[in-house]
């Protein structure tokens, strides 16, 4: 999976599931994807929170660990500020607000290493033991695309299981018959958006962990988090 910004609740049961997650962060960069931004609850209502990159003369070709933050301190500061304000009232607040002070103010301008960190001492506080690489820092030489990236990365890796989002089906099927020479079968993730206990009158589904954590603390987010699970060979 590319390093998503504030991963949404079946990110972090997808890696809960597996044996081995791999940080996909040597594809091209899609701006305005999840990867630089993500939603939190502001004032009872979804908000989209972005982090701008800088500009550069590649801008369509460039890599996901290449890419830099804008500006990295100001939009650092300016999310923890608007965290504090929307969440400062959910019960758990006083529990998981300096874990997530110190992910969102983390020093780096990096945007893939910003959301790695993240993910992985949230990971870490959810008590979940999955092996975590990130694949920039292998010696893996990529040559393929789409469907066959996943196919040579399986076999890299000796895999004989993967595990994708169903939004990767459509093209996963394409090669499906690939993975079955290579004895590597696909399962996909049909996750069922828990619903807990939220600041505001209305819940609203999809919104990135930050919400959830604030809301429900660290040991009951990881029970709502696997109790979406749901994954199937089809």
């Amino acid at each position: 999976m590319q390093p998503t910004f504030n991963p949404w609740l079946g990110y972090f049961d997808l890696i809960d599931y597996v044996d081995k997650f791999i940080f996909l962060d040597t594809v091209q960069l899609t701006r305005r994807s999840w990867q630089v931004r993500n939603k939190i609850k502001v004032n009872g209502k979804e908000y989209m929170f972005s982090l701008p990159l800088t500009k550069t003369k590649h801008r369509d070709n460039e890599i996901i660990c290449d890419a830099k933050l804008s500006n990295p301190m100001l939009i650092k500061n300016k999310l923890y500020n608007l965290l504090q304000q929307s969440y400062q009232k959910a019960k758990y607040f006083s529990e998981v607000d300096s874990l997530i002070k110190n992910i969102v103010l983390y020093d780096t301008d990096f945007l893939s290493d910003y959301n790695i960190n993240i993910i992985k001492h949230i990971v870490a506080k959810l008590n979940i033991k999955t092996q975590i690489v990130i694949l920039s820092k292998t010696d893996y030489k990529q040559q393929e695309s789409k469907g066959d990236l996943i196919l040579d990365i399986c076999n890299y890796f000796d895999t004989t299981e993967y595990i994708s989002p169903f939004g990767s089906k459509e093209y996963l099927d394409k090669v499906s018959s690939k993975f079955k020479t290579n004895n590597v079968n696909i399962y996909y993730q049909y996750y069922n958006h828990p619903i807990y206990t939220q600041l505001g009158d209305e819940f609203i589904p999809y919104l990135g962990v930050f919400d959830l954590l604030y809301n429900e603390g660290f040991e009951n987010s990881a029970k709502i988090i696997r109790s979406g699970r749901k994954y199937e060979n089809r």
